[in-house]
């Protein structure tokens, strides 16, 4: 027997923030990524110091938190070399919400 689903697509009913944090490091123009359960993508945040604690994090000096907004986010995403197939907002870094771009 058929069954309708209320939500059809995971995570479909989750949105991303107009504007995101992403981090860049200055001296290489080289942005902050991250991989998750086999998925590498462009790590964004829904606040600077989530971007901030993450740039902490990957210790490389010169890393930077920069505002965009989605549509431009994507497209960093979407210029980053393979295996960078999505933008991934880590506010939850163990549960992330994933928007593939390839």
């Amino acid at each position: 027997m058929n069954q309708l689903l209320d939500c059809p697509v995971l995570g479909l009913e989750d949105t991303f923030p107009q504007n995101l944090y992403i981090v860049r490091h200055n001296p290489t123009n080289k942005y902050g990524c991250y991989c998750y359960d086999g998925t590498h993508g462009l790590a964004c945040f829904s606040t600077e110091q989530g971007a901030l604690s993450f740039a902490a994090w990957i210790n490389m000096p010169g890393m930077a938190s920069e505002e965009v907004s989605f549509d431009e986010a994507r497209e960093v995403a979407k210029d980053r070399p393979m295996p960078i197939t999505s933008l991934m907002l880590l506010d939850n870094m163990e549960d992330p919400l994933i928007h593939f771009v390839r």
